[in-house]
């Protein structure tokens, strides 16, 4: 009877152990990627005549093909997706907007071979969340609409980086002179909220408005003030400090 009790305890502790075990060792992944040094590239449409497109609405017959550029050629470009690679020429991260707006629309993690493991999307209203994804599939923190399912995901969020190149007709491969960083947070970083709640103090109470009345929403651009112990306390972009949160819950944006 004694070890049936604790066989019973263990099969209800073990889809626990298992969420921890995966998001500890992608979180592994995810931290790797983030010191690297990585080159920062930004595909751009063109339109017929070879020319990059700068108008933020364009249509789709507009669109010719695309182009990977650094930043010395960026200029006024419509950034379609900005790229991460690594020092052989792997993506290892990609970030993009909505087209009518600086709002996030997904941050995309893959690992050296072009799979992705982790990524976080924002469809507005309540149809965000994290995406984590190992060899059994996908687990999602905060499922979407009804109408969605697992399978939507890399096709309609998150492309693999092959599916990038079939869908854009390019070759992944950044600039020769495209700038290096890495995403290390750092006091004065701008960045992307990745959790509907703040806290009041690292560890503190969950708070979901921060001083002077702001309202706390997934995806809201912050900009890190302090660091303190893997949390970063967090301003608006207008300066109002606003709460803490755990670094990971934020994503550093480092384009133009």
């Amino acid at each position: 009877m004694r070890t049936i009790i604790i066989l019973y305890i263990l099969c209800l502790l073990s889809p626990f152990a298992f969420a921890q075990n995966y998001k500890e060792t992608i979180q592994t992944e995810i931290d790797a990627i983030n010191k690297m040094p990585l080159r920062i590239a930004y595909l751009v449409p063109l339109d017929s005549l070879g020319k990059v497109i700068e108008d933020e609405y364009m249509e789709f017959d507009q669109i010719h093909s695309y182009k990977i550029l650094d930043d010395g050629h960026i200029k006024n470009a419509n950034i379609l997706i900005t790229m991460y690679f690594d020092s052989d020429n792997n993506i290892r991260k990609v970030f993009k907007r909505w087209a009518d707006g600086g709002a996030l629309h997904s941050i995309a993690y893959y690992d050296s071979n072009g799979r992705l493991i982790y990524g976080v999307y924002n469809r507005g209203d309540e149809t965000h969340g994290k995406l984590y994804a190992d060899t059994p599939g996908f687990h999602i923190e905060h499922f979407p609409e009804e109408n969605e399912c697992n399978d939507c995901f890399e096709a309609y969020l998150f492309l693999s980086t092959k599916c990038m190149e079939a869908q854009y007709n390019i070759i992944l491969q950044s600039p020769p002179n495209a700038k290096r960083t890495n995403f290390t947070p750092q006091v004065g970083d701008s960045a992307i909220l990745c959790s509907s709640y703040i806290y009041s103090l690292p560890d503190g109470e969950k708070i979901t408005e921060g001083e002077d009345g702001i309202a706390v929403s997934f995806g809201m651009p912050v900009v890190i003030s302090k660091i303190v112990n893997g949390w970063c306390r967090i301003n608006s972009i207008f300066n109002a400090h606003i709460g803490y949160i755990p670094i990971q819950d934020i994503e550093i944006i480092k384009n133009i």
